[in-house]
């Protein structure tokens, strides 16, 4: 198993490649990344920390990565019906190396995504069966709109709603298409709206270079509106028009980080 770097990640990340484990890592994260004994971490052996709870799959966990503050270590985990037959075992594709470099390319083009650090891949048994795992940087002090939204009255969810909008918008103009945006993979910095909302989870994303189609981008909007119902999030929904106008509004505020 080799890990895929393209040559213009390798100003700033450097590739690990064993027998049955292969790794793309950050150089400035390698120390941290060897110290935590994450080359294991796609074979479900727990790299200790604080568990996150809200949203997702489960089995991310936060660790102390030194001058990089905390690092999220989340282990891919299958959704959807095939999660009772089959929970981390994947197939075909690099998964983690796929979203790794995504990530790394919207991000270089202003997109607000989190800093991805390192992905790792394992294989399992003899046949083509992987595990996976993606590290990305913590980003302290936000929280998922699902959360944030859920605490807001009527009249109060215009501004973040707006924000996300031009979140979706920058990201979209970057060529990114999330393949599940929904109010889980939204974060949102409570009282600043100064930050840009961050778009996280790009597994199965997909680049496109002449930027995102209206047609991609109305199915990204249709997607998240129909989480914001599932969730029962009346504010957000009553606001969808920020969200719109964000939308249409352009790329402004500034990434994140």
């Amino acid at each position: 198993m080799r890990a895929p770097l393209p040559d213009w990640m390798r100003d700033r990340f450097e590739r690990i490649d064993r027998p049955e484990t292969a790794a793309i890592v950050r150089t400035d994260f390698r120390a941290a990344f060897e110290s935590h004994g994450l080359l294991h971490c796609a074979r479900g052996r727990a790299p200790g920390g604080t568990p996150v709870l809200a949203g997702g799959r489960g089995d991310a966990r936060v660790l102390p990565a030194g001058p990089l503050g905390e690092v999220v270590v989340r282990p891919f985990r299958r959704g959807g019906w095939v999660r009772h037959v089959v929970r981390d075992r994947y197939l075909a594709g690099n998964r983690a190396f796929e979203e790794i470099v995504l990530t790394e390319r919207l991000r270089r083009a202003g997109a607000p995504v989190p800093e991805a650090l390192a992905a790792v891949q394992s294989r399992l048994g003899p046949g083509p069966a992987y595990a996976a795992c993606l590290v990305t940087r913590r980003l302290v002090g936000f929280a998922p709109a699902a959360e944030v939204l859920r605490g807001l009255r009527q009249g109060e969810a215009a501004g973040p709603m707006e924000r996300i909008g031009t979140s979706i918008r920058r990201a979209h103009e970057a060529g990114g298409a999330h393949a599940d945006l929904n109010a889980w993979n939204v974060l949102l910095a409570a009282g600043r709206p100064g930050l840009a909302p961050v778009l996280i989870d790009w597994d199965r994303g997909r680049w496109r270079p002449d930027g995102v189609s209206r047609r991609d981008a109305r199915v990204n909007l249709r997607r998240l509106r129909r989480s914001l119902r599932k969730l029962d999030l009346s504010a957000a929904l009553g606001a969808w028009d920020a969200l719109e106008r964000g939308y249409a509004s352009g790329p402004d505020p500034a990434p994140a980080a």
